[in-house]
This record gives structure tokens, C-alpha cells and sequence, in this order.
């Protein structure tokens, strides 16, 4: 099951993959892991319970733990057995997932997040920080009790990366640059980083030898690519109500990604007419963002994309040749197909 690539059509195809279905290996650890979320490591306090519970009562697909978690269980020895470890470190993996979009609806002054009210709207920017903050806090007691160096210096780096991603981000707005590589960076710094920190220290968690923990990270790395292209994908081609925010949102912001960079690139009138728009900033308005979209959608940006996407699926698919076949393996190789097909 793969992205449909018509030339007719502007969308991503429908998926027959339930996403809850895949992780049904590990169901019970992912309880285990919504148990851990709701309980607080550092201040149990009224109001930062009320606080925390703003935050995660949105749910979300919780894919990061996850994977983290069907990782571990692919590569354990024997199949399917994990540690209290992998539970910590799929916890620790989500607050840090959850603590940068705390900070991300800061940045962008976003309102509403998964249908729920961001902690910035509802409170302050000010809270809003501090509550990302607290969420890293938490992930530093997960992290600590973990106690395993390798393990520490990888999620160590995430954290650095995260924050690149960001500035590399805010200083990209509106600049024309056609730098595929430091498109490909950054998709590594916002998003596969935490995703391969989390296929990687789960092998490493179980000893695997190099070639597996290696694997294991080239399969999140790629994954997380993917997921990152197809996110830039949908700001195109998805519906404002499954988004939960405005398509074209990115071009709006002035956020150059893949869908409009293989337009940029031909040197066309197509071409022309969508520089002018980005470089006059006429793409804030909601005329000239639909404009750019139409340019993008009629000029051939999603079929590139999807192939660009596709790629990084593969290398990702190919990578759990490091491991024997398991259900959870095949989760995994899965889940490669759901996020091709995935419409929010």
C-alpha cells in the first residue's frame, strides 16, 4: 500500500491501515505508558495537575513511544520481552515530544492543538514555557533513571537538535533558497531525530549487537524523513479540519518545503509567479496562499513529494532486514505503510 500518484489527484490516498491496529502488540504497554504520562514526576500540585492534564488530555497517536516500544520488542531476545526500562524510555520519549509542541504553539501562537485549547491560549505564553520546561524536567527524571550513558547522550542530542530545527526554521521565513540538503537537516532536527532516538535505544536497551542498534536507527531515521515530508505534503494537499489548522498554514508562515521547492526549482513561469508571491509575502494572505497552493497542486509539487517520500519509506522498510521476522517486525514494516497513507 503506497501513495496513489495520479496526476489527477491532489490528495493523499485513503488508508485501509488502522494506525490502533499496528501497535495492538503492544497495547498494554502503551497503557502502561498513558499511566505514567498522567502521573507527575516533579509536582503534583493542584494546578500542575490541572496544567498537565491540558496538555495530554488531547491523547494523540502517541506513535513515538511506539515505535520505541515495538523496537524493543522486535529486537529483544527472546521476542517480545521488555524491561521497565523500555516502558521509562517510551514515556521519556513522548514528554519530549510533547514539551517542544508545548513551545511550538508558543512560536506560532497557535490556539488549538489536537481540538483542545493550547496552554498559551488558555493561560499565557509565559506558563506556557514554563510548562514545556516542567515537561522536559520530567523527561530529565526518565532519563536519570534510565542509567544508561549511550542511551543518555542520544536523547542528550535530540534536545539539541530540537532546538536547531527550530532557529534554522524562524531564520528560513520567506528565504528562496533551494538547499535540499538543509531541507533534509532540518526535517532530521524538528522530527527523525526523536523518532530514531527511540528505535535506537530500545536495541541498545537490549544489548543488541551494533549491526541491530544501527539498523534500528536507520529505520527511525528514515521514518522520521518520511513522516516529515508527508507532514509538509499534507500542509498542501489535506483538509483544514483534519489538520487542525489552516492548509497551506506553512506557506503562510513563509515556510519553503519540499511541495513548493520542486516548483522553485524549474525556473518556469509557474516558477515565477510563486517566488513573487513568496518573496512579496503575498502568501500571508489567504488570496495568495490558495493562489501558491494552485500553482503547487497544478504544477506537479505533490507527485515529487510523494516520490520523495517514498523513498525515504523504503530505506526505512529496508532497514529491519537487521532483525528476524515477529508480529512486532511486522508492525513496524507496517506502519511505514500507514504513514504514506495517512490524511492528518
Amino acid at each position: 500500500m503506497t501513495i496513489q500518484q495520479s496526476p489527477k489527484s491532489s490528495a493523499l490516498a485513503a488508508s485501509p491501515l488502522e494506525l490502533g491496529d499496528l501497535l495492538e502488540p503492544v497495547k498494554i504497554e502503551l497503557e502502561l505508558v498513558e499511566e505514567f504520562l498522567n502521573s507527575n514526576l516533579v509536582d503534583d500540585s493542584p494546578f500542575i495537575v490541572e496544567l498537565l492534564g491540558q496538555v495530554f488530555k488531547a491523547g494523540g497517536k502517541r506513535l513515538r513511544p511506539a515505535l520505541a516500544l515495538l523496537s524493543g520488542k522486535a529486537s529483544a531476545t527472546p521476542k517480545g520481552e521488555l524491561s521497565r526500562l523500555h516502558i521509562i524510555q517510551a514515556v521519556l520519549t513522548e514528554l519530549i515530544h510533547t514539551a517542544s509542541l508545548v513551545h511550538d504553539d508558543v512560536i506560532d501562537n497557535a490556539s488549538l492543538r489536537r481540538g483542545q485549547e493550547t496552554v498559551n491560549r488558555k493561560w499565557s505564553d509565559k506558563l506556557a514555557v514554563l510548562t514545556g520546561d516542567l515537561l522536559f524536567a520530567q523527561a530529565s527524571v526518565c532519563l536519570a533513571r534510565l542509567m544508561n550513558p549511550p542511551v543518555v547522550g542520544i536523547y542528550g542530542q535530540v534536545l539539541g537538535d530540537l532546538c536547531a530545527g527550530e532557529i534554522r526554521q524562524m531564520r528560513a521565513q520567506f528565504v528562496l533558497s533551494l538547499d535540499w540538503d538543509a531541507y533534509i537537516q532540518k526535517s532530521v532536527w524538528k522530527t527523525a531525530s526523536l523518532f530514531a532516538a527511540g528505535t535506537q535505544s530500545a536495541a541498545i536497551l537490549n544489548r543488541c549487537n551494533e549491526t541491530v542498534v544501527s539498523g534500528m536507527k536507520d529505520y527511525g531515521m528514515n521514518l522520521g524523513i518520511c513522516f516529515q515530508i508527508v507532514d509538509d505534503l499534507l500542509d498542501v494537499t489535506g483538509q483544514s479540519l483534519k489538520l487542525g489548522k489552516a492548509a497551506g498554514s506553512d506557506l503562510a508562515q513563509g515556510l519553503i518545503t519540499a511541495p513548493a521547492m520542486y516548483i522553485l526549482e524549474r525556473r518556469d513561469e509557474k516558477s515565477a509567479k510563486l517566488e513573487q508571491l513568496i518573496r512579496t509575502r503575498a502568501v500571508s494572505t489567504n488570496e495568495g496562499t490558495e493562489e501558491a497552493l494552485d500553482i503547487i497542486r497544478s504544477g506537479g509539487g505533490i507527485e515529487q513529494t510523494v516520490a520523495l517520500a517514498q523513498r525515504y519509506a523504503e530505506q526505512a522498510r529496508n532497514a529491519l532486514s537487521v532483525i528476524p521476522p515477529s508480529e512486532y517486525r511486522d508492525s513496524l514494516d507496517q506502519i511505514v505503510d500507514w504513514l504514506l497513507t495517512r490524511t492528518n
